[in-house]
């Protein structure tokens, strides 16, 4: 004597914070010089976000490397000995790239850091992500939702029926829609003199629909 029921509950959220990830990435013949440059634009980009209100919190440095230039010589083949000393690859120059990712808890504020972070330096601009900030909450509201359709349900059975509900016997959750990262600005790397075209538009967050499917079965009277 018992009866399963399921239950759907589903609600569209607008995003309440904005991930932005970009790099300063510098070049030259130099090491330390280019170290050097890199650590003052990089330097620039922080100091301008957080005259700009992003806490500490919110900066990270996610990606720090080095990566030598090499210059590679054809070296022709040896049919006869003695063979001449082959020549090995020749480092001609340094890229350093410092990525940095960011929470925009004042989504208003998306597009003017990005305008300002060109400004101040960065050259690559990887990708701007809404998302919802404190899932949990919103995962077990949708939750909860999905109960109380469920028990309406299984209380509109078993008037049906003629009985009367029980305890619960069993819970089932599946199907959870999660809250996602939309990434509405994904550039792929874009740098040089193209930034300033990237970073042009109006940037909208969007709504994101949650789910929550869950199964219960309750003991019948």
């Amino acid at each position: 004597r018992q009866i399963s029921v399921a239950g759907k509950g589903e609600k569209s959220v607008k995003p309440d914070v904005a991930v932005l990830s970009f790099a300063v990435v510098t070049a030259g013949k130099k090491l330390k010089t280019v170290q050097d440059e890199n650590s003052q634009k990089s330097s620039a980009v922080i100091d301008f976000l957080k005259s700009k209100g992003v806490a500490e919190k919110d900066l990270k440095t996610t990606y720090y490397q080095i990566s030598p230039q090499y210059q590679y010589y054809d070296n022709p083949p040896c049919y006869s000995s003695p063979c001449p000393a082959r020549r090995p690859p020749e480092i001609v120059s340094y890229e350093v790239k410092n990525r940095v990712e960011i929470k925009v808890r004042d989504l208003n504020k998306v597009d003017e850091l990005l305008e300002g972070v060109v400004e101040k330096g960065v050259n690559d601009v990887d990708s701007v992500k809404f998302q919802i900030d404190d899932e949990d909450a919103l995962l077990a509201e949708v939750r909860e939702l999905a109960i109380k359709d469920a028990r309406a349900r299984a209380e509109k059975l078993a008037k049906d029926l003629g009985v009367r509900l029980g305890r619960v016997l069993s819970f089932y959750e599946g199907g959870q829609v999660q809250p996602y990262a939309q990434d509405v600005y994904g550039m792929g790397g874009a740098t040089g003199m193209s930034m300033k075209a990237v970073v042009a538009p109006s940037i909208q967050p969007g709504e994101q629909e949650i789910q929550s499917n869950v199964t219960i079965t309750y003991e019948l009277k």
